[in-house]
């Protein structure tokens, strides 16, 4: 009885949402199939920002050992919620990480190992910002349609973001999984899924290469097992040997001889008595022969499996009402429709590489993206010339002179844009390309120089390369092993540090010019620098290839931007974004990952604006 009051004394501590609808007009419009308007997008704007608010500061990284995630702080006493796979087995010590960079000591207790949930328990003194859980008091149950949404620490904790914001809406749900199209990456997993009243209702357990596959176990799965999982038990229990638990055919947790099968089973047997040298008719308990064999522990296996995206059950959301769905997006158009006179498609060798936005003196894109012969197409199927007139290598964005000027689009003053807030990004076309909202405020976001993707000999006297990796500017420019790179930007080099030390100045997708050495002629090329990570650690680093999607080339070292969780193709950056009052709050710069996309804040872009023009009045002075 004692244990049943402790498990019941925890959920009832966990079950006060942190946000309430105001009226019931408020519970109607959440609880649509789609919202009809912007009145409707204004409510669940309201609501996205208010949790946000609230569960940024208790969402927490995690790390046991070599294993990094996130958590979710539940109870002021310091229960975190985490994944199985983060914590991997009770009573290792943890590390949890806040997003004011207080740092705390914790131990892993129990976890439900089919719904990929653990429970760790900070041991520092304190008491802790926390968020409700759901109960199965709660009524409804979570089901297909319902708005959430994910924080987390995708990537690995960082302490110069707080945990990005996304939302979006449940797809799936089941007893042991829930599938929402709210985008998560690696390290999200132990992240918290809450519904619109700021309940946690899941833990970020897998993703699959579709950005609307993102799994999570169900909290109401652990519900059973609160008390369990406190005193530090896996559920449901797990045997100590796989291998050896196969041994134990009448299931009593011990081995004997007598109990197995004639031939190889009782040979295996034999050699272990002799080996350890064990006797006895009583047999021997698994967990005995698991020490005596040194067999370390094994995580238990979780079996989580992706959803089929193509074949949904009957019971799932149709994919037009997803969040970034047909459906959705027409409720966006109204904001949108008179935006697409002010965007251009940016095309380079014919070929689609951007967005630009349409400003007085020119259309502003993505300088990164450009090269050869360059034609701006308009939302009403014009194709017209245009040259580079002035770059920014700084923010990436270039001022494209056109041979016919168009009307710009008016750049609002800065606006205020809340954590959850809507960013919509317009098409050609006047309907949304894509729909977000705000993740992470505007921040610098830190960068590396580019790199022409080959290993130079470290030999002092010469930059000979040795190795051209596949998919670099430089195997693609034509470079090859044996090649000894004689000048670089037109700066004489004899060795690896002196071309690491030109290239420290540029950027991945700026095109740098470099002389070799081939057969004793010289031979020179355009090559254009790329992302190290994408290049050198293609397959090592979080959230790696396919299941990122395609992204920008050059997608780092802003000095400030604003991300958030919209889904763009890297083609789709360099146009405006506006919030629901249908103002211009930015411009996209990059497709980061699978969960972000950066834009650059409107005073940003009116500075780099002023910038162009200054340097344009200056040309005509002369």
């Amino acid at each position: 009885m004692k244990k049943l009051l402790l498990a019941a004394s925890l959920v009832l501590a966990l079950a006060s949402p942190l946000t309430r609808a105001d009226d019931l007009d408020d519970l109607l419009i959440l609880s649509r199939a789609v919202p009809r308007d912007v009145n409707d997008l204004r409510a669940i704007e309201q609501a996205a920002t208010k949790i946000a608010a609230k569960v940024i500061p208790c969402t927490v990284g995690v790390q046991v050992g070599n294993n990094h995630g996130s958590g979710v702080v539940i109870t002021a006493s310091g229960y975190v919620l985490t994944a199985a796979h983060v914590a991997d087995r009770p009573g290792r010590n943890a590390t949890i990480k806040f997003p004011d960079g207080t740092t705390v000591r914790g131990k892993t207790l129990g976890m439900h190992t089919q719904a990929d949930g653990a429970l760790i328990k900070i041991t520092d003194e304190g008491s802790w910002p926390h968020v409700p859980v759901v109960t199965l008091d709660d009524y409804p149950y979570p089901k297909p349609g319902d708005w959430c949404i994910a924080t987390g620490h995708p990537g690995g904790f960082d302490s110069d973001r707080t945990p990005p914001v996304r939302l979006g809406r449940i797809i799936d749900v089941n007893e042991s999984v829930i599938r929402t199209d709210c985008t998560i990456n690696s390290g999200d997993s132990g992240g918290p899924l809450f519904d619109m009243q700021g309940r946690v209702i899941g833990i970020h357990s897998r993703i699959a290469e579709q950005a609307t596959v993102n799994l999570h176990g169900p909290v109401l799965a652990f519900q059973e097992s609160w008390q369990q999982m406190k005193d530090g038990e896996v559920y449901p229990p797990v045997p100590e040997s796989r291998f050896l638990d196969k041994l134990d055919i009448d299931r009593d947790g011990k081995i004997t001889r007598t109990e197995l099968p004639e031939g190889t089973y009782q040979q295996l047997y034999d050699r272990l008595a002799e080996k350890f040298e064990l006797e006895g008719e009583e047999g021997h308990s698994i967990r005995e022969l698991k020490g005596l064999l040194g067999w370390r522990h094994v995580p238990p296996s979780f079996e989580i499996q992706a959803y089929d995206a193509e074949s949904p059950s009957g019971h799932a959301l149709a994919r037009e009402r997803f969040v970034r769905g047909r459906e959705v997006r027409t409720a966006f158009e109204t904001l949108t429709a008179d935006v697409q006179k002010s965007i251009v498609e940016v095309r380079c060798n014919d070929k689609q590489v951007a967005l630009g936005t349409v400003v007085e003196g020119g259309v502003l894109t993505k300088a990164s993206q450009l090269q050869g012969t360059i034609t701006c197409k308009t939302h009403d199927g014009r194709v017209l010339a245009a040259s580079i007139g002035h770059v920014d290598t700084t923010y990436d964005l270039a001022l494209l002179k056109l041979e016919e000027q168009l009307d710009g689009i008016s750049l609002s003053e800065e606006a205020a844009i809340s954590l959850g807030g809507w960013l919509i990004t317009p098409g050609l076309n006047g309907r949304p390309i894509s729909i977000g909202v705000n993740s992470v405020a505007s921040r610098v976001i830190a960068g590396l120089p580019g790199v022409l993707g080959v290993q130079i000999d470290t030999d002092e006297t010469r930059a000979m390369i040795v190795q051209v990796f596949p998919n670099s500017g430089a195997a693609k420019a034509g470079l090859r092993e044996n090649d000894v790179i004689v000048k670089v930007m037109s700066t004489d080099v004899s060795s690896l540090q002196e071309v690491q030390a030109i290239l420290a100045k540029h950027r991945a997708g700026e095109v740098v010019n470099a002389t070799v050495l081939r057969d004793g002629e010289a031979v020179e090329f355009d090559i254009r620098l790329g992302m190290r990570e994408d290049i050198f650690l293609a397959d090592e680093r979080f959230g790696t290839g396919h299941l990122n999607g395609e992204l920008s080339l050059r997608r780092d070292d802003f000095p400030d931007a604003i991300q958030h969780d919209s889904v763009l193709q890297p083609e789709d950056c360099g146009g405006p974004v506006t919030d629901l009052n249908g103002k211009i709050v930015g411009i996209n710069i990059a497709r980061a990952d699978r969960v972000a996309t950066y834009a650059l804040p409107i005073m940003v872009v009116k500075e780099v604006l002023k910038k162009f023009n200054t340097e344009a009045a200056g040309q005509s002075d002369e």
